[in-house]
């Protein structure tokens, strides 16, 4: 109010004798007058934004309903955060305002309030997750993302390509550099709204906050507020490549946080300090020329002076207490990873002379009792894994071992002139200091001394050393791959013998003799139960994997990732010099552990490596339904662009639930490599189709957890699912299955090696190009950025995107983009070869008018649809097997687009069906469907609601029921335009066919959604093909499906009359189409049994109309007595009167009372009832 002194203290606006604030509140009290009151409502809008994010990342991911156990449920947190952040602008409006302000309180706790709408926090805990796994998990930008809608051209599949919800173009808007004066007029406030509403830390870039912030870090800040604003500058680079790009463009920004860094020379760390180096990697993570420029000027080496004066000895360190200790330790693990960034784009690898002194406390195992006494375990540990994965980084640029050139200072001949290389003379003692670790385990694990033994490795909360080995074992596997020779075959014809390097037996002898692996049979029930000393170090693994908190759970997973990676190279290597090398006369002589060594170590511990599949197989299967479920969560989201996984339950994709899958799902690639690689000569047949029919479900469900990071998972997931041998299971599978089903016809053909082999070229190719390619570019000369002649925004093009951001950074960038790829795949992805009407590297970029173009020329879509339905047949055939308690993908995609598929294919007409073995394949799939939508149809209200419904609401709940088949609201809103399309075809090029009659008329079952339903029946009857469609006996499914219950919708119901009235329905009746016959069911069923239901009007409507149509066309009479006279079906009038029912006496002279009465007493309309009456009696 203008009299401050009048109104409350406290209160701007509302009640003054209201308790507490409201969001709203607390927002216009930002614009006090008063500092101390705009003060505390930035500290109450953190407060409450951190409390609601946090109760969100507690909720079960995929779920708006809170988890009681673990969170506030009487408090829908999901709302309080869409409600703070959007869709109204005002939160943002004050902040950016807020940051303006003179008063440093408020400065800083606008800075705050920011860090928490972009949590920083919790999202800095999930990088640093990712930064100590070594495997290949690159990290992903954090800027939301939405998905393209799909279209007719890849058969309305879900899974379309991630788009930015902000178009970067959008974001930045001036030149070169951002220069705040010379914004001024180039865009509206109202542009600025716009793009926050999108992306909310966009529209703070869009807002100019990256010059405000390089002001106040100039102005020398306190140190609460400078780590405040470079926590801010940190999301604001993760968010996205044009993140990055605003900030180095921004003059003088990061000049001042390194000038901050090394204004205060001395030792003290301070956590601005920590992440200032944090930024910078970030910065060289994002882009290759970053780094360049880092190492070009300097900055590297100004930001990591610490690490070639930190060369302390144990006693020393601890000397300088805990608290110095975290954080020495904090700054030492963000300069490695600094350094790590520039070692894996090729630079500052000649420093390692250099800093290595300082790191040798670190690489040698430590006294493990002083760092428990002292509490510093878990930071000593940390800069162990650290120091051991840029040794792993440092192993990635060595040659190969067996170059025949390396000159002395490591740079091979024909290397990249820019990119430095490690020494093989520095990686033999690294080696050496990664061995002792594996000796020293057994010290750790079976040592007696409770404070060792039990708080190291059995303390289910933390198990910092486990990260160490994980650093260690993929040090190791890294520095084993360079050994293997280039061209192994090559050598061997050659008949030139390559030495192994001393420490290839020495790492294999040590990792037997210490207990890593048990090389004996073992319990298969109960491996991976065991956590007591003397039990082999694999299975102790598995069981912290299974049964620990989530961090030991996730550091173990990454232990044995390495540990695997180890025994794989060192079983090549051996095997390789056995190849090569052959000298009986030592056989008899070699001790236990080199025998073992020399059969190999994958072959000697077979049927350990299997119980270890059977553990992860299962941690996968119960798994990839937690990835899927985060798209399919009820609430739109909030605010785009802030909060955990963007505001999704649970963290969404960025939950931990989420990354512990996905590693889970590294492992298993990594074991069905193994299981490629070593023949399994011991099972029996029986045994090897089942564990080939296990391999095919985990590489479904590898498919299903992966995301953009994974995308060599889900490479090496379809080359095991579609070698020749897997694709000759399937087959059986099939022969099994139709042997089995007395409804399926028997082929009288056989699939032939070529077959196959054409089939797993055919669908290679497919998959790849439809699900794994990136989205198309336009050329960069094609868009103009740094001049805008208006200030319209621009919009995003389904078709194409024009942001610079989506060019491919696999050489320039070790991050990943959401953006411009479709992982993870959607659950029906696998149904992709029959609904791509396109090739397969366009597929998502078509439009619905490109589908005559399709039809009249199908190319090779004929021949990927082929390929595509055996495979589908042999997956369906493979489910029918399984047990009903077995997670099987292909049983959780709903038979709705399983039906759909079948239909999408018919669009390019009868070329599918006129080859034999497709047709049979096709009908084959048809009847598999008819049985399974009986089989849901039977299984009564409940079990539909479940298995089929994901998003139901109270009124629709008794409608969806019955029709469960929703196919325009589950698939595509316009999907009565697909009908008509495919309704065409049939009348063009069918003639009736029997096949395709049958796929066209499912639409017309009664479990469809009555719009489709109605939109399918005015197709058919507009087209006059009616009488094409097949008789209700040879359609999919019990005859049951299509009468039952009986049709209430006044639409249908009228559409029916009128296809009667347009004489549509003439040659149906004379045919014996099911259309005629559904006409009688309803209508008869309707007008004369459904006679007390709450619609006399239509009932009259629809019998006036019957009748004035037999007034004028005598040729209907025989219609007329077939209605009246009409009776349900022997086969469902058996099938009620089994379940007790009875249907209402279907006399005729009833029936005929109930005509007279619908004519509401229209004497012309009573005489043609009276003409009708004499006929039925003279039959």
């Amino acid at each position: 109010g203008d009299n401050v002194a009048e109104r409350d203290f406290l209160r701007t606006e509302g009640d003054p004798g209201a308790s507490g604030y409201t969001i709203k509140e607390a927002v216009a009290l930002t614009r006090s007058t008063i500092p101390g009151q705009r003060a505390l409502a930035l500290h109450l809008l953190a407060s409450v934004l951190d409390k609601a994010l946090r109760n969100i990342y507690l909720n079960p991911i995929g779920s708006t309903l809170a988890d009681k156990d673990n969170v506030d449920s009487t408090v829908d947190w999901e709302a309080v955060w869409a409600f703070a952040l959007g869709p109204e602008p005002e939160l943002i409006l004050s902040l950016r305002m807020s940051l303006d302000d003179n008063h440093n309180s408020v400065v800083l706790a606008t800075a705050k309030v920011i860090q928490c709408v972009l949590s920083c926090d919790i999202n800095q805990s999930f990088f640093d997750l990712l930064e100590k796994t070594a495997i290949d998990m690159r990290c992903t930008y954090t800027a939301p993302i939405f998905r393209s809608k799909p279209e007719i051209d890849v058969g309305f599949l879900h899974g379309g390509f991630w788009k930015y919800s902000a178009k970067p173009s959008n974001v930045l808007l001036y030149g070169d550099n951002i220069v705040e004066d010379e914004t001024e007029g180039k865009h509206t406030i109202q542009d600025d709204i716009v793009v926050a509403g999108q992306d909310f830390a966009a529209g703070l870039v869009r807002m100019g906050i990256l010059p405000r912030i390089r002001y106040l870090l100039e102005i020398e800040p306190t140190a609460p507020l400078e780590e405040c604003l470079i926590s801010v500058l940190v999301a604001i680079a993760r968010h996205s490549p044009m993140g990055v790009n605003a900030i180095m463009k921004c003059q003088r920004l990061v000049q001042t946080v390194v000038h901050r860094f090394t204004a205060n020379s001395n030792m003290d760390v301070y956590l601005s300090k920590i992440k200032s180096v944090c930024l910078l990697k970030v910065l060289a993570q994002s882009d290759r020329e970053n780094c360049a420029e880092f190492v070009e000027n300097g900055i590297f080496q100004a930001m990591t002076w610490q690490l070639y004066k930190n060369a302390y000895s144990l006693e020393q360190w601890l000397k300088l207490g805990r608290e110095n200790c975290k954080l020495s330790s904090a700054l030492m693990v963000e300069q490695l990873r600094f350094w790590k960034v520039c070692i894996q784009y090729g630079y500052c690898v000649s420093y390692f002379s250099n800093i290595l002194p300082a790191l040798y406390l670190w690489l040698n195992p430590p006294t493990i009792r002083k760092l428990v006494e002292n509490n510093v375990l878990g930071e000593f540990a940390s800069i162990s894994v650290e120091a051991y994965l840029i040794l792993e980084s440092l192993a990635r640029t060595l040659p190969n071992f067996y170059s025949h050139k390396i000159l002395s200072d490591g740079i091979a001949e024909g290397a990249d002139d820019n990119a430095e290389t490690w020494s093989w003379g520095h990686a033999g003692p690294m080696v050496d200091l990664a061995l002792k670790w594996i000796s020293f385990k057994s010290r750790l694990i079976d040592s007696q001394d409770e404070i060792i033994g039990i708080s190291i490795f059995h303390d289910k909360s933390s198990s910092p050393l486990l990260w160490v080995y994980s650093a260690v074992m993929h040090m190791l596997s890294r520095v084993l791959e360079k050994v293997i020779p280039e061209d192994a075959m090559g050598l061997q014809d050659d008949g030139h013998v390559p030495w192994l390097p001393d420490f290839v037996p020495k790492v294999g002898l040590e990792i037997i003799r210490n207990g890593f692996l048990s090389f004996t049979r073992v319990n298969t029930a109960e491996y991976g139960t065991n956590l007591a000393a003397g039990s082999f170090f694999i299975e102790q693994l598995c069981s912290l994997r299974k049964q620990s908190a989530f961090e030991t759970s996730f550091a173990s997973l990454c232990c044995l990732h390495g540990f695997f990676q180890v025994f794989i190279y060192i079983n090549n290597l051996i095997q390789l010099a056995k190849t090569v090398v052959c000298n009986p006369s030592q056989a008899c002589s070699l001790s236990q552990e080199e025998n073992i060594l020399s059969k190999g170590i994958l072959v000697e511990s077979l049927f350990e490596l299997r119980c270890v599949f059977d553990i992860f197989s299962k941690l996968v299967a119960s798994e990839w339904h937690v990835v899927q479920s985060v798209e399919i969560f009820g609430r739109g989201g909030p605010a785009p662009g802030v909060g955990l996984g963007w505001g999704a339950s649970g963290g969404g994709f960025w939950s931990k639930s989420v990354l512990l899958a996905q590693a889970d799902a590294w492992l298993l690639s990594q074991l069905l490599d193994i299981f490629q690689t070593v023949s399994i000569e011991v099972l029996s047949l029986d045994d090897e189709r089942t564990f080939t029919r296990e391999i095919i479900l985990s590489a479904l469900g590898l498919c299903l957890i992966s995301g953009p990071r994974d995308k060599v998972i889900v490479e090496k997931a379809l080359d095991v699912m579609l070698q020749v041998p897997v694709l000759k299971y399937l087959d059986l599978c099939i022969q099994h299955f139709i042997q089995g089903n007395g409804r399926i016809k028997l082929y009288g053909w056989e699939y032939k090696e070529d077959d196959y082999m054409l089939f797993s070229e055919i669908l290679a190719s497919h998959f790849r190009n439809r699900w794994l390619s990136n989205k198309n570019k336009l050329k960069a000369s094609s868009v103009d950025r740094t001049s805008r002649s208006n200030a319209s925004l621009d919009t995003i093009p389904e078709d194409l995107d024009t942001s610079m951001m989506s060019r491919d950074h696999n050489c320039t960038s070790l991050m990943m983009e959401w953006a411009h790829q479709r992982l993870p795949f959607p659950v029906h992805w696998f149904l992709s070869p029959i609904t791509t009407l396109c090739d397969s590297k366009h597929a998502g970029l078509g439009r619905v008018s490109d589908i005559q173009n399709i039809v009249q020329d199908p190319g090779d879509i004929v021949e990927v649809s082929k390929a595509g339905m055996f495979f589908l047949l042999g997956l369906e055939a493979l489910s029918t097997f399984l047990s009903a308690d077995v997670v099987s993908p292909i049983r959780s995609v709903p038979v709705i687009w399983k039906l759909h598929s079948l239909s999408i294919i018919l669009l390019i007409g009868m070329a599918v069906l006129e080859d034999e073995k497709t047709r049979d394949v096709y009908e084959s799939l048809q009847e598999l469907y008819g049985q399974l939508l009986d089989e849901i149809r039977s299984k009564g209200r409940s079990q539909t609601i479940s298995n089929m419904s994901t998003s139901l609401t109270p009124e629709t709940e008794n409608k969806i029921n019955v029709e469960f088949l929703r196919f325009q609201s589950e698939i595509h809103e316009s999907y009565s335009t697909f009908i008509d399309t495919l309704v065409e075809q049939y009348a063009a090029v069918s003639f009736g066919d029997l096949t395709y009659g049958r796929q066209v008329a499912i639409y017309l079952h009664r479990c469809v959604e009555a719009p489709v339903r109605l939109a399918a029946w005015n197709a058919l009857s507009n087209s006059h093909v009616l009488e094409l469609l097949p008789p209700l006996q040879k359609c999919l499914g019990e005859a049951e499906g299509y009468l039952e219950p009986v049709e209430e919708n006044e639409a249908i119901l009228e559409a029916y009359v009128k296809s009667w009235v347009s004489g549509a329905l003439d040659k149906a009746a004379t045919r014996g189409s099911v259309a005629f016959t559904l006409v009688l069911h309803h209508l008869s069923s309707f007008v004369f049994i459904s006679h007390k239901s709450d619609k006399p009007l239509l009932r009259n409507k629809l019998v006036k109309s019957l009748l004035r149509d037999y007034a004028r066309k005598k040729q209907h009479k025989g219609m007329m007595l077939q209605f009246i006279e009409y009776t349900k079906p022997s086969s469902v009038t058996k099938a009620e009167k089994e379940e007790g029912l009875t249907m209402e006496s279907s006399n005729v002279e009833g029936r005929l009372e109930r005509l007279k009465e619908a004519c509401e007493g229209n004497l012309s309309l009573l005489t043609l009832v009276d003409k009708l009456k004499s006929s039925c009696l003279k039959q």
